[in-house]
Order: structure tokens, then sequence, then C-alpha cells
């Protein structure tokens, strides 16, 4: 009886997406290709020739996946955007079929990189994880989520200024981090703040870090049998010690990470400035230090309190994250 209700519920739940999503033709498409997994390329823009659809499906295959791919049925471009506005890609499950918007825009494959990332983690999200837009998942459990924090009504109530509280983005975005393709990113663009700006992060970043979270990555590597490259994993700095113009904190024990130390410093007069401090690890130390007198600006004994959070890119793959700010008193 407990099975049946929990299949009603399912099912209830997903009506709104059997009436709203069908699988198209290629009918009034510009261009064609059929992969060898079986996923139909179709064009319905002018700028997306075979050629592109081809390099779209290699850009495809630069992400992690399991037996789930040959469940693909087709990767859509079309010249239009969403009914929504800006969105750039969708996923529909029961048809299990990506679209990507605005193609004659976007005319290179990897400008949907991380967009064809998200929406495949959608298709993976729904083939080993059926249950995950449902309060009290297992998924929902070990991302350490409070039910609470949560929007659970995408199906019938979506609306965008949500997306980053809907669990199945938030599922979608977690594979981003563990398992979608990267990029290389130059340290010169670290200073310049690019990197930070660019970076391929999760969108909700008041979530707990993902990239640290090692029991719930040991239940997606069980239930999908795809492993996930320990070497993306990243743990949040915390601070650990301040010491004349001196202040540390305990990071992963990586090379090649870019942190960039957000301060705003109050004087005991109430005076204010806020500094951006910088540092790239190039050894596998487990703890970095910055330092005011690289900015001039003395030791933290002259001032009364800080406000503090660090910006994180890995320059071998761009993921990254903003840790919460936290208040120093001195």
């Amino acid at each position: 009886m407990k099975k049946f209700i929990v299949f009603f519920i399912i099912l209830l739940l997903s009506l709104p997406i059997l009436v709203s999503f069908t699988s198209g033709s290629t009918v009034g498409a510009y261009s064609s290709f059929l992969s060898p997994e079986g996923i139909q390329f179709v064009s319905y823009s002018h700028e997306w020739d075979e050629h592109k659809l081809i390099d779209l499906y290699k850009e495809l295959k630069q992400n992690k996946y399991g037996e789930e791919i040959n469940m693909l049925q087709e990767i859509r471009v079309v010249a239009g955007n969403h009914s929504s506005g800006d969105t750039k890609g969708s996923y529909h499950p029961t048809s299990k079929t990506i679209v990507l918007y605005q193609g004659d825009k976007y005319r290179e494959p990897d400008d949907y990189r991380e967009t064809l990332s998200h929406e495949y983690g959608h298709h993976f999200a729904y083939y080993y994880f059926p249950s995950h837009h449902l309060p009290f998942s297992k998924w929902q459990k070990l991302r350490g989520i409070n039910i609470a924090q949560l929007r659970w009504d995408a199906f019938w109530n979506y609306e965008e200024k949500n997306h980053s509280f809907y669990p199945q983005e938030i599922i979608a975005d977690d594979y981003v981090l563990l398992y979608g393709a990267t990029n290389y990113v130059n340290s010169k663009d670290v200073y310049s703040n690019e990197a930070f700006y660019l970076r391929t992060q999760h969108e909700n970043q008041q979530l707990p870090n993902v990239l640290e979270n090692k029991e719930l990555l040991a239940y997606l590597e069980e239930e999908s049998g795809v492993a996930i490259d320990k070497e993306r994993l990243i743990q949040t700095p915390f601070f650990t010690n301040i010491e004349d113009d001196k202040i540390s904190f305990s990071v992963s024990e990586k090379t090649n990470i870019a942190y960039r130390l957000n301060i705003e410093l109050f004087s005991p007069s109430s005076d204010q400035q806020t500094v951006e401090l910088y540092k790239i690890t190039d050894n596998k130390d487990n703890e970095i230090e910055f330092s005011l007198d690289d900015v001039g600006l003395g030791r933290f004994s002259d001032f009364e309190s800080a406000i503090i959070s660090i910006d994180v890119v890995d320059l071998t793959t761009s993921i990254g994250f903003e840790t919460k700010e936290t208040t120093l008193n001195f």
C-alpha cells in the first residue's frame, strides 16, 4: 500500500510534465545529426549546421556519463527565446529531450558548455534519482538541506525568481560541479578578477558546499556507477588565526587554486576600508596566509573588527564558490 501511495504521488506530480512537453520531429529543421548512441541532434537555427551539431555532440561527451546517455533522445538548438526570456536551456523528462535556446545568438558549442552540463544534469538525476524532486528523498537528506529551505512546487507553480530553490535545479547544478565539463583558467585573470566572475559555481551559494560532502558523493557514485574525479573537490576555507598583519585559513591541500580574501575593515572611529587580497597555491600546504602589509594597511590590531569572505576558483577546472561572510572582532 505504501509503495502504491508513493507511486501515485510521483505520477500526480509528473502530470504537468506529461501534458506540457512532447517530443518534436525534424520537420523544418536546418540540419540534423544522429550520434552513435542514438541521440538526435537537430538545428532550428540557420547558424547551426551539421558540423556544429557534431561539435556540440563532442561538447556533450566532455561531461561524465554512464548508461543513462543511451536514454537521451534529442538535443535541439532553436533560434528563438524560451517563454521565460533569457533562459538558455531546458530539459523535458518525459521525452528525454534537451532544448538549447537563442541559437542565433550563441553560435559556438562552447557557448553552451555550462548550460548543456546543467541540462544533462537533469537527465542524469531523473535516471538515477527519480525521487529527488520530492521532499524527504535520500538525496535531499544527504545533501544537508532542510525541506523548508526549498520550493517543491516547480511542476505547477514555476517562477524564474525561485529557480535556485527548486530541488531539480540544485541537483542539476550539483552535477555540473561534480561531473560536468571543465575549463582551464589563466592565472593572469585572477588579479583582474575575471577568473572569479567567470568561474563555474553553484547557482545557490547559500547551500552547503557539495564539493566536500563525502557521504553524498559516495551515494551518487554507488547509485550511478559513475566515479567522481576527486581532483575537482575543494574544501571550504575556514579561519584559523590572526597574528599582527597576517590572517590564516585552513584550505584544501591542492595546487593551482586561487583565493581572493574580501575584507571590510572597521576602525575604532567607525572609519571603513574595503580591500581584496589574493593568493594562488603552488604547493599542497593545507593553510594559506594573507598579509595586510601587501596593501600598506599595517596590522589587524589597528582595527576594531572586520567582515570577511573568500572567493575560490580552481584554475584547472574553473570550479569555485564564495564563502559566507564572517565577522571578526579584534
